[in-house]
């Protein structure tokens, strides 16, 4: 027992820094925000920590490796995965626009968001890294709870933090053309910060 409480602060500065930095939840949570604000990007937002739980939970049962070992199968999901992805990208960032957020258009539910994650080599990495680095072998699940509990903690504060960005900016894109040029921009982070996925393993 002792041994997990003195991998937390590790753990914790690993997981802060991994929810914190730039990838495609974060891109698209901030463009969230300022379409459609804070209270309806929530969906969105526990829909993504329900998402990485769900990773988490796989890499500790082992079906990351799994996959390694089975190429085929592992480049058919992710590509899969990809696809779904850069078709939630479109939709949310090309057919809503800022301008258009009060016609109709909607943010990622919680499910699309949940399932978003299964094409997030970003969010993969990080939860097979959490799960390989601080697992003990003699409290295995123990550790692997403690890892959920920080991860989720820490993402739900990184993830809120962008959505609210998204919001500040709105203030700012008061004009069709700058509305415009935020969505490419938002569009564009995001499809680089997927880029890596075409040639990374889990």
């Amino acid at each position: 027992m002792d041994s997990v409480w003195e991998l937390l602060p590790a753990m914790s500065l690993f997981a802060f820094v991994t929810a914190m930095t730039p990838g495609p939840n974060n891109f698209l949570l901030a463009s969230s925000g300022a379409q459609f604000g804070i209270r309806q990007s929530m969906k969105h937002l526990v829909g993504i920590r329900f998402g990485i739980v769900c990773l988490l939970l796989l890499c500790a049962g082992g079906v990351a490796i799994a996959l390694e070992q089975h190429p085929t199968l592992y480049r058919t999901l992710r590509y899969l995965g990809l696809g779904y992805m850069l078709w939630l990208v479109a939709k949310l960032i090309v057919l809503n626009s800022v301008a258009n957020s009060q016609e109709g258009g909607r943010p990622l539910s919680f499910l699309q968001a949940m399932f978003f994650q299964l094409g997030n080599v970003k969010a993969w990495m990080a939860c097979l890294a959490l799960v390989t680095s601080y697992s003990l072998p003699g409290n295995y699940w123990l550790s692997v709870f403690m890892i959920i509990i920080v991860f989720t903690v820490f993402g739900f504060f990184a993830n809120s933090c962008w959505a609210l960005l998204g919001r500040w900016i709105k203030t700012h894109l008061d004009t069709p053309g700058k509305q415009r040029v935020f969505n490419l921009g938002i569009g564009l982070l995001t499809i680089v910060s997927l880029a890596p996925a075409f040639t990374a393993g889990v």
